[in-house]
């Protein structure tokens, strides 16, 4: 059963789950492939996923504009006047996809009328990574006229019904995550000691986690500066920051001198295991509302401390608001030197326990089986 998953490289959390899902496919014995019609067909919509990847990474708070215009633009809802519509065309023609899941709001209109011209048998999923509704909730990630709707929770789908999705054709298919987080916890305790100390961190000395999106979308430089000043009376002796591929920033962060004999280890872009090993045993994560991280931190049932200096995206509150849905007050910073302090309350955690693998693929399968 040929997959195809459509996706799109802004943010962070779109191509995450597309690569995942890709990986699970493959491990079933079936042909998989991830294609990014925005960036892949047209200059114009690859110049529209770098100025949102440039607006989340040096103004967060600008994004609401962005948003509010695509919401209202209509810009991929008509296959008639979609820009590269033929390479998109010419795309799927050779891979002859069975099943299509678009794991990005923008590419379930146009893209789902082209691929029905040319595989009228063919099935289309959209699968939603927004955690619950908000006005970040974008109204593309809604189309009638797929075969499913899917989303990692009962508050995804919910939000989908409200916003016009047959509830017929609205079904929860749970966190899509690699493998790795699908590890038995068993295995994973066992493993964590080694995988920390390989990366160059004490299992045996507390840690805090800086994490940066796909983008490199951080400030861990003034964090760190703002620790080092409130460090007296801490218990934290290590500060692991991710970097993504940023070289510069590692480099910069590795030169840094705390006092109290805390050390900051500054790791490029990590693998999914050192993810789960780091996750399992931080005290706590500091990351942006992102529905990739946060879906890991869920995952693993990691403390954290939402990180919204800059400004909130409008699609990170639909992930602020699963907190307050569940009774949680998530615990927020808007400013590098709230850090230290949050560090002295109790923060709270939710979980979600996966299964040995996500629910997605058992209803794939039984979609693209369906005549």
């Amino acid at each position: 059963m040929n997959l195809l998953i459509l996706s799109s490289s802004t943010g962070g959390g779109h191509d995450m789950r597309a690569f995942a899902l890709k990986e699970w496919w493959i491990n079933r014995g079936y042909a998989a492939e991830v294609f990014h019609p925005l960036e892949q067909t047209s200059a114009l919509y690859r110049f529209g996923t770098n100025l949102y990847n440039f607006i989340q990474k040096k103004a967060p708070w600008c994004h609401s504009l962005y948003f509010k215009f695509l919401e209202c633009a209509y810009l991929h809802r008509s296959s008639r006047l979609l820009i590269g519509r033929n390479h998109f065309k010419s795309f799927i023609e050779d891979f002859k996809p069975e099943v299509l899941v678009s794991v990005h709001a923008h590419l379930n209109h146009a893209y789902l009328d082209i691929t029905k011209q040319c595989f009228p048998e063919s099935k289309f999923i959209i699968y939603c990574g927004e955690f619950a509704d908000g006005k970040g909730f974008s109204r593309h990630w809604i189309n009638p006229k797929a075969d499913l709707f899917t989303g990692p929770f009962e508050s995804t789908c919910e939000a989908a019904i409200r916003k016009g999705m047959p509830p017929s054709k609205v079904r929860v298919g749970g966190l899509l995550l690699r493998q790795a987080f699908h590890t038995n916890s068993d295995k994973v305790e066992r493993n964590s000691k080694i995988i920390l100390k390989s990366m160059g961190i004490n299992p045996r000395e507390n840690f805090v986690t800086l994490g940066t999106g796909a983008n490199g979308t951080n400030n861990h430089l003034r964090i760190c500066r703002e620790m080092n000043k409130s460090l007296r009376n801490s218990n934290v002796k290590q500060i692991v920051a991710l970097c993504g591929e940023n070289r510069k920033l590692q480099k910069d962060l590795n030169s840094m001198h705390l006092g109290k004999g805390v050390i900051i280890i500054a790791l490029l872009k990590v693998g999914a295991e050192e993810m789960v090993s780091l996750l399992s045993k931080t005290c706590c994560l500091l990351a942006r509302p992102g529905a990739g991280i946060s879906a890991e931190a869920l995952a693993m049932h990691t403390p954290i401390i939402f990180n919204i200096c800059g400004g909130v995206m409008p699609q990170e509150t639909n992930n602020l608001n699963y907190w307050k849905l569940h009774g949680c007050k998530a615990s927020i910073i808007s400013k590098p030197e709230q850090f230290p302090l949050c560090l002295e309350k109790e923060i709270s955690a939710i979980g979600v326990t996966l299964p040995s693998e996500p629910s997605i693929l058992e209803i794939i399968e039984r979609i693209g089986n369906e005549k």
